[in-house]
């Protein structure tokens, strides 16, 4: 397991960084979605709340490998993930509803991932570095 470098987590907390999930089915194909319930509760874990994410849901599902990609102008860092556990219910996800339900939504679960690494991939010749 890595934990995420403060400057990511201080990018991931801005509402301005463009958050982006990829996931990958069994048989490899990739798909990515914007999502605005990404977050690090610490920063050895990674949180999702499941909304609309009904593609990205079943790929999990099958292949617990995922990456977070967090992006704002020209800096850019890829987290990579792994599924930890699909929580239908308790105090986290009650959390992440009350949030959700000020911009009328609602999570059915929230995924939980362990860190696995964080690489710089931002716009400068260091890109592609392992930072975590």
């Amino acid at each position: 397991m890595a934990a995420i470098p403060q400057k990511v987590l201080d990018l991931l907390n801005d509402p301005a960084t463009v958050k982006v999930l990829v996931t990958a089915s069994k048989g490899g194909r990739p798909h990515a979605i914007v999502a605005g319930t990404i977050a690090a509760p610490s920063p050895e874990t990674m949180v999702i709340g499941e909304v609309l994410m009904k593609r990205a849901s079943a790929n999990l599902q099958a292949n617990p490998k995922a990456a977070f990609l967090i992006s704002k102008g020209t800096e850019s860092y890829e987290i990579n993930v792994r599924a930890k556990v699909r929580l239908t219910s308790g105090p986290e996800l009650d959390g992440m509803n009350k949030v959700l339900a000020g911009m009328n939504l609602h999570a059915g679960a929230m995924w939980v991932f362990d860190v696995c690494c964080v690489c710089d991939e931002g716009a400068h010749p260091g890109a592609g570095t392992k930072i975590a």
